[in-house]
């Protein structure tokens, strides 16, 4: 797995007051796309925390019921993990290490919004879920910064998820 660290407010591990460890998954299908969300206002891949004690294989499958109501297998293991040092975590002033673990999933399955379960900020804010051609992701990406739709740190995170996918697998999207 290759790791990667994001540290822009050069914190020590020391200073760290609270972790915080989050599954996203690419989910892609054999027609060349791949599924993301919109919630809070922002782009974004489908996942979620980790809950306390869970391994983060099977939270990777919960989130994905719960976010996209199918059932997936997990076949393999994350491709990419990123490490944040933020100084400001989502504007509670805590400094917090932030570890998110990338999984590509391969499925034909559509979303199913009957076996869905959105917490309450993901049904206040509109979750929604859409397909974008994977070839297309980067150029859609960066229009969305550019109009300003997608927050800034999570457009950074997500073109680096895709460049490092491309590195990884050489852009191929619908190989096990």
């Amino acid at each position: 797995m290759k790791e990667f660290v994001i540290n822009d407010d050069n914190l020590t591990y020391e200073e760290i007051e609270m972790k915080v460890v989050r599954v996203k998954a690419l989910i892609l299908n054999s027609r060349g796309s791949i599924l993301l969300a919109f919630n809070n206002n922002t782009y974004q891949f489908p996942g979620g925390h980790v809950d306390e004690n869970e391994e983060i294989d099977e939270c990777m499958k919960r989130e994905i019921k719960e976010e996209v109501g199918i059932d997936v297998e997990i076949n393999e293991d994350p491709f990419l993990s990123i490490e944040t040092y933020d100084n400001n975590y989502f504007g509670t002033g805590k400094k917090v290490l932030n570890t998110i673990y990338y999984y590509r999933i391969f499925t034909d399955l559509e979303p199913d919004f009957s076996k869905t379960k959105y917490d309450q900020l993901e049904m206040k804010t509109d979750f929604d879920l859409f397909y974008v051609d994977f070839s297309n992701l980067e150029s859609f990406l960066v229009s969305k910064i550019d109009s300003n739709q997608i927050d800034p740190k999570i457009a950074r995170e997500m073109l680096h998820v895709v460049k490092e996918y491309n590195k990884i697998y050489g852009g191929n999207i619908w190989k096990y």
